[in-house]
């Protein structure tokens, strides 16, 4: 089973519930509220230190430096359109063509 982030972001609960399903885990309807809560980001962020590896240890500005905004791309911004062909030409090269498409796009088949 692949989970894509933008698709988490999408639609958090169906793709939760898909999860427990392909794992064959029965959640009980009064639980899945607030389970969806402790996955989302703003709890993630405000619990921190709960949810990051050694509570953050490793970061100077703690736990909340791990969770950063929950928005993915922002690489776009920093780097140059020849590391961004770079970066593309080896996820096709190490990951192959489908595979790579899937991880820019969140899309198992490209578009004709």
């Amino acid at each position: 089973m692949f989970v894509h982030y933008n698709s988490l972001k999408a639609d958090m609960p169906g793709q939760m519930r898909q999860v427990a399903e392909f794992l064959q885990i029965d959640v009980p309807d009064d639980r899945w509220e607030s389970i969806i809560e402790y996955c989302s980001f703003d709890w993630m962020k405000q619990n921190a230190t709960k949810s990051v590896p050694l509570g953050g240890a490793f970061w100077d500005a703690v736990a909340q430096v791990f969770i950063n905004r929950g928005t993915n791309g922002r690489w776009c911004e920093l780097l140059s359109a020849e590391d961004s062909a770079r970066y593309e030409a080896m996820a096709v090269e190490q990951l192959g063509e489908e595979c790579a498409h899937w991880l820019a796009t969140g899309q198992l088949e490209q578009p004709n």
